[in-house]
């Protein structure tokens, strides 16, 4: 048995067996690796391009409005750039696979700034810019996976060191706590990420089963590999 040692940790062992090759290992999710997981894990709702457009459109013009009516013209400003900029941004997002802010939030937003306005308060009710500031933060922090940090943080199941034997029949999964082998006809497809192998049960279960590539050295890696090509139909994305 060969033992590497690194920050996480690993554990090695490749022998051979009449009936193919045997490969063990153990590894520890990182949090780079856990937030993969959870984006990859995310059902994304995007918007249509006529919601998108609209918001947009009603954005820029809750701007203007601001500078007409406002008491600080560049508050207005800022909300023209907000709503100009909103499309690529969200448009970026989309393609790290990270949510926007809830869709009913602007529309809520929007009713009171209209009912604000109609009352004469528009500078006394600024919900437009509010709304703008709270999506601005809620961005940053999904990019940085700031929520996806403290959810890692209190989850033991990701700390826990995971033993994994592949054979041509299966995979072997134990921790401290679970113990389970799974026959490859137990999943449907699988999906490789720049950080992760990924399987999928059949419809038995919607959680897949995620597998660090860190774990793996370049050998290992190639037999994974191979053996999901040859066991489960792959999918670029899911």
């Amino acid at each position: 048995m060969i033992l590497i040692d690194y920050s996480w940790g690993k554990q090695c062992d490749r022998t051979q067996h009449p009936r193919g090759i045997t490969v063990k290992l153990e590894y520890q999710f990182t949090f780079k690796e856990y937030l993969e997981a959870s984006r990859i894990s995310t059902k994304l709702e995007t918007f249509s391009e006529v919601e998108f457009w609209t918001r947009s459109v009603l954005i820029v013009g809750g701007g203007i409005v601001y500078i007409i009516a406002g008491t600080n013209p560049l508050w207005g400003y800022f909300i023209i750039g907000f709503g100009i900029c909103y499309i690529p941004i969200v448009k970026f997002l989309e393609r790290r696979n990270i949510m926007s802010f809830d869709k009913g939030f602007f529309w809520v937003l929007l009713f009171m700034q209209i009912k604000s306005a109609i009352k004469g308060e528009i500078s006394l009710q600024p919900f437009l810019l509010i709304g703008a500031n709270l999506q601005l933060v809620y961005w940053l922090s999904q990019f940085f996976g700031l929520f996806q940090f403290f959810r890692w943080k209190r989850t033991n199941f990701w700390h826990e060191l995971v033993s994994l034997q592949m054979t041509e029949s299966g995979l072997e999964l134990e921790t401290a706590k679970v113990s389970i082998l799974l026959k490859w006809q137990f999943y449907s497809h699988f999906l490789e990420t720049k950080k992760l192998f990924v399987i999928y049960p059949c419809e038995f279960s919607s959680i897949p089963h995620i597998f660090p590539k860190q774990a793996f050295n370049r050998e290992q890696r190639q037999v994974f590999r191979e053996l999901l090509y040859s066991k489960i139909p792959p999918v670029s994305q899911v």
